[in-house]
């Protein structure tokens, strides 16, 4: 689903760069992490934490991702009415770029979990909410006839940001204690649910925008922000091992192929439409300490 603040641009992205630093939010996790682990500061037993009933939990998650799109516009100057001048007129400019980038984050979740079968079995359901830090630097190489390819009617070669600050996921996870693991108290599970991510792209463009040629002192230039809503399928596999009475430490591989967003950027005045797509999709592993009530 598109949110659209500003529309002006020609153009989207290209080359995909994966500018990651380390989180700057790194006081505040270590704080959350010492509250999480004090609260589970009772006398350990002989019961162990896989054998327990079942019951709420909150969990502290530090997950690490590759974000992957490719990115597709078609600049149509083939209506009746364009302004586009020859050669560009009559014609469709099209053009694509693919790249990966890190992202990485803090998240919080909350879930209910269900013995079965004695707890040889047992069925985790959860939601949670994460900030995610990391973005994507894209440029297209830009296509057209033109040595900049910059003029009216060609694809231009943007700057594009893109980033994803938020997200929410609802997840069931299905695990079991299979021989071999149960001694090092070791669960192995599957998971499967749905992610939304709030993601933010950011356009930087350089143009002409006169149905006349610009000589390149004479490029007009501008931002475009869109807001989109992403939602995808997502699926994993984790190991989960305990680590006190009510304490346990999850590792988990995921993958997330995100819904493709289009969107269409009309100029109606020069009778020139942008078309625009994108596919997304992540890999991630995350990093997880659960506390049981």
């Amino acid at each position: 689903m598109l949110r659209p603040s500003f529309a002006p641009a020609l153009s989207a992205p290209a080359k995909l760069a994966s500018p990651a630093s380390p989180p700057p939010g790194a006081g505040p996790l270590l704080a959350a992490l010492v509250v999480v682990l004090s609260a589970s500061a009772t006398p350990a037993r002989a019961q162990t934490f896989l054998n327990e009933s079942g019951g709420f939990y909150l969990g502290l998650s530090l997950p690490v991702g590759s974000f992957g799109a490719t990115m597709r516009k078609a600049v149509d100057n083939t209506a009746a009415n364009t302004l586009v001048p020859e050669p560009r007129r009559g014609r469709v400019f099209r053009d694509e770029v693919t790249g990966n980038a890190l992202t990485y984050g803090l998240a919080l979740t909350a879930g209910y979990r269900l013995p079965i079968a004695g707890d040889a079995l047992y069925v985790h359901g959860e939601v949670g909410a994460g900030w995610n830090g990391g973005a994507l630097d894209a440029r297209f190489a830009g296509v057209g006839v033109s040595a900049e390819r910059k003029q009216l009617g060609e694809s231009w070669p943007d700057v594009w940001t893109v980033e994803k600050p938020l997200s929410y996921r609802a997840v069931v996870r299905v695990g079991g204690r299979p021989i071999g693991l149960l001694a090092r108290d070791l669960s192995m599970y599957l998971m499967a649910g749905v992610a939304f991510t709030d993601v933010r792209l950011r356009t930087d463009y350089d143009g002409c925008f006169s149905t006349e040629p610009c000589e390149p002192a004479e490029f007009e230039s501008g931002t475009e922000n869109l807001d989109f809503d992403f939602s995808a399928w997502i699926a994993g596999v984790g190991l989960e091992r305990r680590l006190g009475e009510r304490l346990a430490v999850r590792v988990e591989a995921s993958y997330a192929p995100y819904a493709r967003e289009d969107w269409v950027t009309p100029f109606a005045d020069v009778g020139v439409t942008v078309d625009s797509h994108i596919d997304a999709h992540e890999t991630g592993l995350t990093l997880s300490v659960v506390r049981r009530f």
